[in-house]
């Protein structure tokens, strides 16, 4: 116990460390606005003088010596992308293992191994550094930021050694994502759209494009970095597409888009797909045409392979890295595993480190089929009686180890966004000041059956989609408990996670759980919030069409408009629109909290507090899994 209470204190120390570190869109971002006067230039550093002639994996040297792959310096771009190791120059490793609790259809855990865009975040903290050059070198700003020329890495490889040029972005824009026939599921697309519509894209040659905007766009640089990719390749997925072949149909296409398809052997990614079993494996290897080296001009990844093991839930996840049997997850486990990893931590080959995240959040369907259920949730005194039943300090001392800070609908404490007044929001535990508050609409118990009805009639009665998770099926219990108290009766629908999402995707759900996240920097995960294309955000599907009040309209229309502003007039357009959402409890949050990670000793160069923002790809890119390497073999431990 006292184990315990010295690692809780520590990290709240961390924590507040943390909490006044620069954050991603603030002081950085200032610093790097473009004068008005000229077109601003993106450059890339100075290349190192490294020398990588040779130097690549010994799997791949041999591959090289039996005539099976071109040498070294004809599989790199003429400027590799340069990687500084986190700690220290990696050597070539052999296997790296992960254990997942199932795979999900949108391969979450794959997609981000290495998010592989026009830019990239710096990581493990995107709030310590600037947008960084990836696929490509440079880009530049015309004067008013309506036009956006990006100049890719020449001679960059897809993993089947065909060239990656602008074609496989405009096949990916145009005839895949702009495509409303065709399937593309992966996160962030909609960052490309300004205004409902996919920008008008300009090819100048094979290495350089120009993205022209209906408006001025400075903050595209931020979105195109969040994306998991930016190009498909062409080559391959041309022959499963109606347009290129007309023996093709568009079920085919489909069904090659997702990574685990054929389609993952021919990737960008520093892993290419080796085999696939949704049941029990997915393996990954190393992808010789790969674009990164380190300072030293090794060839990345160090790890020749990624072994990644289905385990059927979180227990499984947690047990396997306890033991060694997996080496790292910041996916599956989290603070209901705290307790079990600091007992075994001194007995293990492991250490504990830990993001700042939020807690469960409970999204309203203002579009519910049910007009009862719809009419209900559309109340705001309904929505902030909700809030104030819930015993936040009882869910933290009972779930979250005192690690929970209690917070309502807003974005987070590490965000530019956020004032602490207008986090705190009918966010206290105040069940009477709740009664109160539906008295007063009239909103009454008429019938005595102990739930209380709108002054229409309309019962407080809705159903809950949660899905089955070791956290949120007691956490959503405990809510319930505590609605009863206030008249208000949510229905626990308790299913399995794909099942819930499923529905959720779909509308097809009164209230629905997930993560409270985009919550970081939310312009980067705008269609989580309001509507930038049809059907989004889910929670209001036809918010484009007719927003269910004029609250919510102010919101959208502040948010949309943000991305053209400068940073100082940003922030305060997103402070106005983060009140908005707070006073009206557009959604429940129950607060942030710190969850933990685990890693094995083994690995070198694996960071212990990262971040785990959804809108910067959360469950991979911040361990910057390329350069991990192991420093010695399970049971070799010095």
């Amino acid at each position: 116990m006292k184990k315990l209470n010295f690692y809780l204190i520590l990290m709240l120390a961390v924590s507040l460390v943390f909490s006044v570190s620069p954050v991603f869109a603030g002081k950085k971002d200032k610093e790097r606005e473009p004068a008005k006067e000229k077109a601003v230039e993106k450059e890339a550093p100075k290349p190192m003088e490294v020398e990588y002639m040779g130097k690549e994996a010994p799997m791949l040297a041999e591959m090289v010596k039996a005539g099976k792959l071109p040498p070294l310096e004809k599989r790199l771009p003429e400027n590799p992308l340069i990687i500084k190791p986190f700690e220290e120059i990696g050597r070539y490793s052999d296997t790296f293992r992960r254990g997942t609790g199932f795979f999900m259809p949108d391969e979450w855990l794959i997609s981000h191994h290495t998010n592989e865009s026009l830019f990239a975040f710096t990581w493990p903290i995107p709030g310590e550094g600037p947008i960084l050059p990836n696929l490509a070198e440079r880009w530049e700003f015309n004067s008013d930021g309506t036009e956006m020329t990006v100049y890719l890495r020449k001679g960059t490889k897809w993993s089947d050694g065909e060239p990656f040029t602008v074609d496989d972005i405009l096949f990916f824009l145009f005839d895949v994502l702009g495509n409303e026939k065709a399937a593309y599921t992966w996160y962030h697309a909609d960052n490309l759209y300004i205004e409902g519509k996919l920008p008008e894209v300009k090819k100048i040659d094979d290495y350089t494009l120009k993205f022209i905007y209906p408006k001025t766009n400075y903050f595209t640089e931020i979105s195109y970095a969040a994306l998991s990719e930016i190009a498909l390749p062409k080559h391959y997925l041309s022959k499963f597409h109606p347009d290129y072949n007309s023996d093709a149909t568009y079920e085919d296409l489909s069904a090659n888009i997702p990574w685990r398809s054929g389609r993952g052997k021919v990737t960008l990614q520093a892993w290419m797909l080796e085999s696939f079993d949704a049941d029990s494996k997915m393996v990954i290897v190393r992808n010789p045409y790969y674009f990164k080296v380190d300072t030293d001009g090794k060839q990345l990844p160090y790890f020749d392979r990624v072994e990644i093991y289905v385990t059927g839930d979180r227990q499984g996840v947690a047990l396997g890295n306890i033991t060694g049997l997996y080496d790292l997850d910041n996916m599956w486990v989290g603070i209901q595993h705290l307790s079990l990893f600091l007992e075994e931590e001194d007995k293990r080959d492991y250490t504990i480190g830990h993001s700042i995240v939020s807690s469960m959040g409970i999204f309203f369907n203002f579009d519910a089929k049910d007009r009862d259920a719809r009419k209900v949730i559309r109340s705001v005194d309904f929505r902030r009686a909700v809030s104030l039943a819930i015993n936040r300090p009882e869910i933290g001392r009972v779930l979250f180890y005192d690690q929970l800070v209690p917070m309502g609908a807003s974005f987070s404490p590490d965000s530019p966004y956020f004032e602490e007044s207008v986090g705190k929001l009918y966010s206290e535990y105040d069940p009477e000041r709740a009664k109160k508050i539906l008295d007063d609409a009239g909103i009454i118990d008429r019938d005595g059956d102990g739930v209380r009805e709108l002054p229409t009639g309309e019962e407080c009665k809705v159903i809950w989609d949660v899905y089955a998770h070791d956290l949120y099926s007691p956490l959503s219990e405990m809510v319930v408990e505590d609605l009863e108290k206030v008249g208000i009766n949510f229905v626990l629908n308790i299913q399995h996670q794909n099942l819930i999402e499923t529905r959720r995707d779909g509308g097809d759900f009164q209230i629905s759980t997930y993560d409270y996240t985009s919550t970081v920097e939310p312009l980067a995960a705008l269609e989580w919030w309001v509507p930038v294309a049809a059907g989004t955000p889910f929670w209001h599907t036809n918010a484009i069409n007719k927003p269910f009040s004029k609250e919510y309209a102010e919101f959208s229309d502040l948010l949309m408009k943000a991305v053209d502003l400068p940073y100082e007039g940003r922030v305060k357009a997103v402070k106005k629109a983060n009140k908005i959402m707070a006073e009206n409890v557009f959604g429940i949050h129950i607060g942030w909290y710190k969850r933990p990670n685990i890693v094995s000793n083994r690995l070198g160069n694996a960071p212990k507090v990262v971040a785990r923002i959804d809108e910067f790809g959360s469950a991979g890119p911040e361990f910057m899994y390329y350069q991990i390497y192991e420093k010695y073999k399970p049971g070799e431990k010095p």
